[in-house]
């Protein structure tokens, strides 16, 4: 049965998305701790915001968390995740993507589907993300659904020597790049 992916975050999301993140990028990549500082750091911005929102709803709404789920037992294995924030101006930021080794091979697709359709509601117009070059299935996926590579940053972050990448999406210039799910 395929992965499910629900709207969050719910209570416990931002802590499985951090503990995702620090443990996958340190087996695949040999990320240390600061990696895990810097999603938290993330995460941390994205729950104040989302407190702010849900304390004064005329506030613009700060983002959304989708978490895929393996399983349907009270606790589901959380398997995949992504996140959108609004960054003004009509910019969204992709965040916090990330798949499971084994759930690999189209729920990223999914879940970026996902994503991509919900900007596109609520009318942004560009979407940029962050991430690292060899990544290689990611960035397949990124260029499949009409993301320019705009930028590299090279140094060392994370205790490893990498290059920082930068994509780009317009969406008032991609519907030639409509997701199939």
């Amino acid at each position: 049965m395929p992965a499910t992916i629900r709207l969050g975050p719910r209570p416990g999301d931002l802590g499985r998305v951090l503990e995702m993140h620090g443990r996958l990028y340190a087996e695949e990549f040999g990320y240390d701790e600061d990696f895990e500082a810097h999603v938290a750091k993330g995460l941390a911005g994205f729950a104040a915001a989302l407190g702010r929102w849900r304390e004064d709803p005329s506030l613009p709404e700060p983002g959304w968390l989708w978490i895929a789920e393996d399983g349907t037992d009270p606790n589901p294995e959380v398997v995949g995740m992504v996140g959108l924030t609004v960054e003004g101006d009509g910019v969204g930021q992709v965040r916090w993507f990330l798949v499971a080794p084994h759930a690999r091979g189209g729920l990223g697709r999914r879940l970026m589907s996902a994503l991509l359709d919900q900007a596109r509601v609520i009318g942004l117009t560009h979407i940029k993300l962050w991430t690292v070059d060899g990544l290689e299935a990611a960035s397949r996926l990124y260029t499949s659904l009409g993301f320019r590579r705009t930028e590299e940053v090279p140094g060392h972050r994370f205790g490893q020597d990498l290059v920082e990448v930068r994509y780009d999406l317009d969406l008032d210039d991609d519907a030639r790049f409509t997701a199939e799910v």
